[in-house]
C-alpha cells in the first residue's frame, strides 16, 4: 500500500525546489515500505532561529498495530534535514529485516504479515 504522508511546516515557507526534493525522498521511502499494510508518516519541518538550522521529525506507523519508526535530524536546509531523517528510518527498516535474512532454505518471509496473506491463497 502507498505511504500516506502528513507534512507540517513550522516557522518558514518551503520553496518549490525544496518541496520537490522532499517529495522525491518520501517516494523512495514509500517504495521501501511498500510491503507493509497502511503505512502512515508524519513529517514535521521546523526552523530554529537561534540555531539557524532546520529540524526534521519523522514518525512512521507501520500498519494499524504495527511498530513505529521515529527519527529527528537537523541540518542547514530543509531538504538536507529530511534526507538525513529518511536515511535514518531506512536504516531502522533494514535493521528490522536483518533477523529475517537467512538462507533461502528456511523460507522466512519479511514483513511478517506477508506470511499471513500468502497462507490464505
Amino acid at each position: 500500500m502507498a505511504l500516506e504522508v502528513r507534512l507540517r511546516v513550522r516557522n518558514f515557507v518551503l520553496n518549490d525546489i525544496e518541496a520537490r526534493r522532499i517529495q522525491r525522498h518520501l517516494r523512495s521511502l514509500g517504495r521501501r515500505l511498500a510491503g507493509w499494510p497502511d503505512p502512515r508518516a508524519t513529517l514535521t519541518i521546523s526552523w530554529h532561529q537561534e540555531q539557524r538550522r532546520m529540524e526534521a521529525r519523522l514518525r512512521i506507523r507501520l500498519g494499524h498495530l504495527g511498530p513505529h519508526l521515529i527519527s529527528r535530524r537537523s541540518a542547514e536546509t530543509a531538504d538536507h534535514a529530511v534526507r538525513l531523517t529518511i536515511e535514518d528510518v531506512k536504516r531502522q527498516v533494514e535493521r528490522g529485516r536483518a533477523p529475517w535474512r537467512v538462507e533461502v532454505r528456511r523460507r522466512h518471509i519479511w514483513p511478517p504479515h506477508a506470511a499471513l496473506s500468502d497462507a490464505g491463497q
